[in-house]
């Protein structure tokens, strides 16, 4: 007998067989209403698959449109089609393998790739109608923000591609050559991904969504649709997966947009872009909602919140726009120049000064900005900055253009002393001290060349009335007024103390800053001697300034008769007070361990040829005298590595670490592994 003879006695017994398959699997069933839909599918299918196969090798009979309008409307998942096709593929192989005309490996092989072509078609109707499917959160509220219109706009490249049958446009690219990549670092996307593992896991799913949209375009290149649809379910899976992930993030981030622009600032804080934050507030808010009606009002607020977002929205690599509780709006502006920071102030305001119309009636509506630099060593907390931004706006409301842009030396310098002032109150001082409300921070030191945490200094802070940790420098004046150093110092040791479980997981040293009162004063002296007794096994530093050290060398000479295992760093040295001679005696009977170089120094170490020379200097010097060197005011990697070039051994500054809490320092410490 011939194969279409053969065919027909062994099709009715194989799609027997593969009905009563289907019927005994609970999981098909999932997929279909009911058992009688079931069999009207099934005999529809058989009427299907029957001409296809009994046009053998030709495929004469196949007819498309019917298999399109069959397969394109199916609402079962293709991988049932697929397990029923090759269920009718082995049960035919079989029984055509004990006909003796028709048993060939040759014939078999070619019966096999016959249907196989018949999956392939059927896969590539499945992949034109299910291709919609990434469609699903294009009208999504949160297709505004970058990232999700990003991978939106990819994955629509893709539908484009495979619904015009245009491979040609399909988007074969590097995750890196993706405008998703470039997004990751701008400001908005910061702010919705501040947690290090979220980003890190949105990084590797943008890779693997790229991976495999690649593998689809090869499969499709190569006429593998089955391969083709499962990649594409695959995709389909992790872009939906990336627009949940990414719509959580940007739903929390702007819930709280105010919040979390200054949660933002404050983990910018070690970049080495330029960074201005800008306050822009509305003139006479509140009489206008008094005499316009609030809800009138905040339709012009929209309105300008609309016009801000349209100019903001092409700068969006540098820019961040959020509305505020606090101001009407606020601005950061990332990696652009003083010059365009100032620009951008008034583009701004010529953007909201203006007529509008508020119940009929015009109305002029004008602004007041603020704007500040934010630099390293800004207090970059959400209180202090909107504290200090809204001092700033009642001083730019003074200004004949209701503007006041903090960036030159000259305005840094007068809110410097605003600030000062605000925090010399003596009655505060006195009763955060009688109160023992004192915390201490620590600044690492690192070895310059390893990364690794040498040791720690202590620093002392003051909590304000909103409960802000305030640094020394702004009250240590105030302290040395009312004589009460000697008690800051006291109290300070209690405070390191009480972290002792939590240093020693951390690091054996300490860098212990002291006055010159109380080294004279014994009652430090006995409390240190207490100090030392509960910190056993620690390596005590006392750090002490370089005019003080040569103005009290017998007070040093006396507590190291009493404490002979602690020594003495020399803080700013090279300001210019200390003699060599007086170094070189310290350093040879082991009083002195370690040289804190002088800040200024090492801020023009990379600008001035004279502070490198010194530097360098200072480096040969330690080296014979056998001690210590550390570098202070370590702000960026060209000094670090201008370090690294002198060899001096210890660097401590914001580019590496701000002041932390021992809790922050030791996570920080478990993180790197170091």
């Amino acid at each position: 007998m011939g194969y279409e003879e053969v065919l027909k006695e062994l099709l009715p017994a194989v799609f027997q067989e593969i009905r009563e398959n289907i019927f005994n699997e609970p999981e098909i069933l999932h997929f279909i209403e009911s058992k009688q839909q079931l069999e009207e599918l099934l005999d529809q299918q058989k009427k299907l698959l029957t001409g296809y196969l009994e046009s053998f090798p030709e495929g004469s009979r196949l007819n498309m449109e019917q298999l399109k309008e069959f397969y394109g409307n199916l609402d079962i998942p293709f991988v049932v089609i697929l397990k029923n096709l090759d269920m009718l593929k082995i049960k035919l192989l079989e029984r055509l393998s004990l006909e003796k005309e028709l048993s060939s490996k040759e014939y078999l092989l070619q019966v096999k790739n016959y249907i196989e072509k018949l999956e392939e078609i059927i896969a590539y109707i499945y992949l034109k109608k299910d291709i919609k499917q990434l469609k699903d959160n294009e009208k999504t509220v949160f297709r505004k923000y970058l990232l999700y219109s990003a991978n939106l706009e990819y994955a629509e490249r893709i539908i484009q591609a495979i619904e015009n049958e245009d491979l040609n446009i399909f988007p074969v690219e590097s995750p890196e050559d993706c405008k998703f990549h470039r997004y990751l670092f701008y400001p908005e996307s910061i702010m919705a991904c501040m947690d290090a593992n979220l980003c890190v896991y949105i990084e590797q799913l943008h890779e693997i969504i790229h991976k495999i949209a690649n593998s689809l375009f090869v499969f499709l290149i190569n006429r593998k649709y089955v391969d083709a649809y499962m990649a594409f379910k695959e995709l389909l899976d992790n872009v939906l997966k990336m627009s949940k992930t990414l719509s959580e993030l940007y739903f929390i981030a702007f819930s709280d947009a105010e919040g979390n622009f200054f949660k933002l600032i404050e983990y910018l804080e070690n970049s080495e872009k330029n960074k201005f934050v800008y306050l822009i507030d509305i003139k006479n808010l509140r009489s206008l909602n008094r005499i316009y009606n609030e809800k009138k009002v905040n339709q012009v607020l929209k309105e300008l919140h609309e016009k801000l977002t349209s100019f903001v929205e092409p700068k969006k690599e540098n820019l961040l726009l959020v509305r505020g509780t606090t101001a009407t709006f606020y601005l950061l502006a990332v990696g652009i120049s003083e010059e365009d920071a100032r620009k951008l102030a008034v583009q701004i305001k010529e953007i909201i000064d203006g007529n509008y119309r508020l119940n009929g009636n015009s109305v002029d509506i004008s602004s007041t900005i603020a704007m500040l630099e934010i630099e390293k060593y800004t207090d970059s907390s959400k209180e202090e900055l909107i504290r200090i931004l809204l001092h700033l706006k009642e001083e730019a409301k003074k200004a004949e253009n209701s503007m006041l842009l903090v960036t030159s030396d000259e305005e840094k310098e007068k809110l410097k002393k605003w600030l000062v002032k605000r925090y010399r109150n003596t009655a505060f001082v006195q009763e955060k001290l009688k109160n023992k409300q004192l915390e201490v921070m620590f600044q690492p030191i690192f070895d310059t060349f390893t990364g690794e945490i040498f040791a720690l200094e202590s620093l002392s802070r003051i909590r304000n009335e909103d409960g802000k940790a305030v640094p020394a420098g702004i009250f240590i004046d105030t302290i040395y007024e009312l004589g009460m150093i000697t008690k800051l110092d006291s109290l300070a040791l209690e405070k390191i103390a009480e972290k002792k479980h939590i240093l020693n997981k951390i690091t054996p040293r300490l860098f212990i800053n002291i006055s010159s009162e109380s080294i004279n004063s014994q009652e430090f002296v006995d409390k240190l001697g207490s100090f030392i007794k509960e910190m056993e096994g620690y390596e005590i530093i006392l750090e002490i300034t370089e005019q003080k050290l040569i103005e009290d060398i017998e007070g040093l000479k006396k507590i190291l008769k009493e404490f002979p295992h602690i020594s003495f760093a020399i803080d700013d040295f090279g300001s210019g007070y200390s003699s060599l001679k007086t170094v070189a005696d310290l350093a040879e009977h082991n009083v002195l361990k370690v040289l804190k170089i002088d800040g200024s120094l090492i801020k023009d170490l990379s600008k001035r040829k004279f502070s490198h020379k010194v530097v360098k200097a200072i480096a040969s010097m330690v080296e014979n005298l056998g001690i210590q060197a550390v570098a202070e005011f370590v702000e960026d990697e060209e000094i670090l590595n201008t370090l690294k070039e002198i060899n001096i051994k210890y660097s401590q500054g914001y580019y590496l670490s701000k002041p932390k809490t021992a809790e922050e320092i030791l996570v920080m410490k478990l993180n790197s592994g170091r």
